[in-house]
């Protein structure tokens, strides 16, 4: 992947309580070798940006991806910062990969990011 940094963003994403919305950085990089484009997501609230991925993805897709006609789904390999409260989750990895599978979405945990 890139270090260098193509485009950057703060989010606000709905969560459960709907008086606390939760707050995500993304970062997007320059497309990889197989054309794919490299996107990490740090949370900056409390909130599991896990557990509310679907909304966080609508809202990158909408107010990003729908701009430069890219499908989200397609085109973009999204990771997510491990932080303490992902840690218990997730363990001592580093990133979580969010991987769409159909209408399904999974997650891989990573040491790195490929």
């Amino acid at each position: 992947m890139s270090t260098d940094i193509l485009f950057e963003k703060d989010l606000l994403y709905p969560t459960s309580n709907k008086y606390e919305p939760g707050s995500v950085h993304i970062q997007m990089f320059h497309p990889n070798k197989d054309a794919r484009i490299p996107l990490i997501i740090e949370s900056k609230t409390t909130h599991s940006p896990v557990k509310d991925i679907d909304a966080i993805i609508r809202i990158m897709q909408s107010d990003i991806f729908d701009r430069i006609f890219i499908d989200i789904k397609k085109n973009v390999d999204i990771y997510i910062k491990v932080n303490t409260e992902l840690s218990k989750e997730f363990g001592d990895k580093s990133f979580i990969k969010v991987i769409h599978d159909g209408d399904r979405i999974e997650f891989l945990s990573l040491n790195s990011v490929d």
